[in-house]
């Protein structure tokens, strides 16, 4: 009975995600790196903008989907992959900031897209897809 209830949580906080999902939050987050290159008004919205898209693709798909209301993942599980995005961001950041290589901000959003990816993988291959 209790590897059931354990089977059944780790169902609802790790849900199968199709392929497509990892690819499109890959892109989402390659594409906060790069909205960095513009204008800093353009920049705050088209943060603001593609922060809405991955807060509708994250409610939709994962947190708030059919049979589910408000999953929510162990911190710890999802740690490693926040701070290597946010790491990458603030280096990126801290790069372009003092030596004024706008070109950082490209090898970020192409680091950040990868790890996505690879977290997408390592994700389909342990809860399915």
């Amino acid at each position: 009975m209790l590897e059931q209830l354990a089977h059944d949580e780790s169902a609802v906080r790790y849900p199968p995600l199709p392929h497509w999902f990892f690819l499109a939050m890959a892109a989402v987050v390659a594409g906060l790196a790069l909205v960095q290159l513009l204008p800093p008004g353009d920049a705050h919205r088209a943060t603001l903008a593609i922060g809405a898209i991955a807060l509708v693709l994250a409610s939709r798909y994962w947190l708030n989907r059919d049979g589910v209301s408000w999953a929510s993942a162990r911190f710890a599980d999802t740690m490693p992959f926040l701070l290597s995005i946010l790491g990458i961001f603030a280096v990126s950041w801290v790069v372009s900031s003092t030596t004024s290589a706008w070109w950082i901000w490209i090898i970020g959003a192409v680091l950040a897209g990868g790890i996505v990816v690879r977290t997408g993988r390592a994700y389909r291959r342990e809860f399915g897809a």
